[in-house]
Formats: structure tokens, sequence, C-alpha cells
């Protein structure tokens, strides 16, 4: 993979801590909306999907991270 495709894939991927679920939750929202809109461009369309799926998949990442911290704790409360 060359620099310049590393860099613009890094920059779609969300900070692991600055950014909320919330808030990525909203993000992903948006662009769903985004999307379906009939004018927007096919270019920027994939540019948003993709970037959806990213925050999708830091979703799921924060959420198996926050199960195994809720499993650990409740062994260490047993």
């Amino acid at each position: 993979m060359t620099e310049s495709k590393k860099k613009g894939h890094q920059s779609h991927e969300p900070a692991a801590e600055s950014v909320t679920y919330k808030a990525m939750l909203g993000e992903v929202e948006a662009i769903v909306r985004d999307v379906a809109a009939p004018e927007v461009d096919l270019d920027e369309m994939v540019s948003k999907i993709e970037r959806g799926y990213h925050l999708i998949k830091a979703m799921r990442t924060r959420l198996d991270t926050t199960k195994q911290k809720v499993e650990q704790l409740r062994l260490d409360f047993e």
C-alpha cells in the first residue's frame, strides 16, 4: 500500500478514545441520511459510505472492549 493510501485510510478512522460511541453513532446516522439524498454525487456517496464502514468497525471494537471490561469486572467481584 502506498504512503498516500495509508494516510487516506487513516484519515477515515476515528481516534480510539477521543470520539464517543454516541458521536460515532450520530455520524453514521447522518451518513445514512446523506447517501439517501438523490442529489448526492456518486464519488461523495462512496466516500461517505467508506467513512461509515470505518466508524462501524470502530464502534464494534469499542463494544467488544467494553464487553470484555464488564465481564472482567463481573469475574473480579464474584
